[in-house]
């Protein structure tokens, strides 16, 4: 499961000619609380070690190599999650198996008569679970190296299994042939050596299975956690989305009503443009994606590039691609741009060409472009105005409603029943207005304890677990950004 990086501000940089100074790109200055952000950091400073000052700063070689960085750790990320749902392969079948395993560990006498059948039961199962996976995994299109690691060491773990129990009847018959052979000369002495050496067999036989069957039975609880984590994490639409009704009703009430009467066949105007602005981490990116999800519509996002004519033309192309499938099946595209503020800045010179292209893109192409920035003070006014982004929506770090219905989402499943989300979310924003907790950042301090928890082998955390994790790590959004948004709201209204 993916934890959205929290702990960067931005800073602006700008670049000088005779005339004029205008924003080419933002840095981000990190405060180091976020083991993901680290990882990103170390991996940059890596790939633009051997940068010049101007190739680094000036070129955007920082922002590619910080691209690179967030992708190469998204693929760590989910590696690292795949490692745990090949923990699924630990089923029903398994618990079975392991069963029969232990009964076998106390009832050796009768290994030579059940082990035939028993050995046939466990390679055909073995061979069930191997294929099945692989299936699962191909049709899905996530199968990776990773993935065939992790079965191989499966199908190991079952054939060193299968091999212990192997040995054991060897000897275990080995035996049998000698006590028959003692009794038979009446070598008493040689009986209860051989009788003794059954019994430390036994026992050697029972310890090496009860590992097994911890280990099988920890396998089961890791494949339960990721089951739960996936369950939290599969929402439609707005189930993605922790509490904010009011700024869901806002985007039904202004634009999803008439998409859907669109989609019926009825004339209908649907804006332009919707943007979402306000302090990093609280969701504007999720939102976008929920939006387009909940509404039934395409989805697409442009990757935002140093080149302002190449953003121009991905957007122009999106929009002609929407223009297609909207024939095709009558559906409207949501065209998603992140960091809108760098996509268009203020005296940029495709401000010109944009404005035109956003005054019929709904009508012309039948898409609706769902812009987010952190920063809506640097876009140009003439793009802010209505006819282009008609709905604008400030998205302010959550209150104690929307707080609480945000914890419960990522906390239910594995919350035991101490857990008042109440008095949490009252927690949470008790630090309000001086500093306040991001949803980003919420969302990292539950799921960072579920994996506590699961390693420690317990399937629910407490009330004081949870808020002594919240007293950890602390807030990340700064009294500075809070009143930086304040103003951006005052400025979004004189627009």
């Amino acid at each position: 499961m993916r934890i959205s990086p929290i702990t960067s501000v931005t800073v602006n940089q700008t670049r000088t000619t005779t005339n004029h100074s205008y924003p080419v790109k933002r840095s981000q200055i990190t405060f180091g609380i976020s083991e993901h952000e680290r990882r990103i950091e170390e991996k940059v400073k890596e790939k633009t070690k051997d940068m010049s000052w101007v190739e680094r700063n000036l070129l955007g070689g920082k922002s590619k190599a910080r691209t690179s960085a967030e992708r190469e750790v998204e693929k760590e990320d989910l590696a690292r999650d795949k490692e745990l749902l090949v923990q699924k392969t630990i089923n029903e079948e398994t618990k079975k198996r392991v069963a029969d395993q232990m009964a076998f560990a106390t009832k050796i006498e009768q290994l030579r008569q059940q082990d035939t059948a028993r050995i046939a039961a466990l390679e055909d199962a073995q061979r069930g679970h191997i294929q099945w996976q692989r299936e699962m995994y191909e049709s899905s299109q996530q199968t990776t190296r990773m993935i065939s690691e992790q079965i191989s060491s499966f199908a190991n773990i079952m054939k060193e299994m299968q091999a212990m129990r192997s040995e054991s009847e060897r000897t275990t018959q080995e035996l049998i042939k000698q006590l028959i052979e003692a009794k038979n000369t009446n070598n008493k002495s040689m009986e209860e050596e051989l009788n003794r050496m059954k019994d430390e067999l036994r026992k050697e036989f029972e310890q090496k299975y009860k590992i097994k069957a911890e280990e099988a039975e920890k396998t089961k609880h890791m494949d339960e956690m990721f089951r739960k984590m996936h369950e939290t994490n599969a929402g439609k639409g707005f189930g993605k989305v922790g509490g904010y009704q009011k700024e869901k009703d806002v985007l039904i009430t202004q634009i999803g009503n008439s998409i859907i009467s669109e989609k019926s066949g009825q004339p209908t105007e649907i804006p332009n443009g919707i943007l979402f602005y306000g302090p990093k981490g609280n969701g504007k990116s999720l939102f976008a994606r929920a939006f387009a999800e909940q509404l039934g519509c395409h989805n697409v996002k442009i990757e935002l590039d140093i080149d302002e004519a190449t953003n121009l033309r991905n957007l122009k192309e999106a929009a002609k691609k929407a223009q297609e499938n909207f024939e095709k099946d009558g559906t409207r595209t949501i065209i998603r741009i992140e960091e809108f503020d760098d996509f268009a800045p203020k005296n940029s010179r495709i401000v010109a060409p944009l404005k035109s292209f956003m005054d019929d893109v709904s009508q012309k192409y039948h898409a609706t472009i769902f812009a987010t920035t952190n920063f809506p003070e640097n876009i140009d006014d003439i793009l802010l105005r209505n006819g282009r982004f008609s709905v604008k929506v400030p998205l302010a770090p959550a209150n104690k409603s929307n707080t609480t219905d945000i914890v419960k989402h990522y906390a239910e499943k594995f919350a035991d029943a101490t857990v008042n989300y109440e008095k949490i979310a009252e927690e949470l924003v008790s630090v309000q207005p001086n500093e306040a907790y991001s949803n980003a950042k919420i969302e990292t301090i539950i799921k960072g304890l579920i994996s506590e928890i699961t390693e420690k082998g317990k399937k629910t955390f407490s009330h004081t677990e949870l808020l002594g994790k919240i007293k950890e790590f602390g807030a990340d959004i700064s009294k500075q950004a809070l009143e930086k948004f304040a103003d951006q709201i005052i400025y979004m209204r004189k627009i």
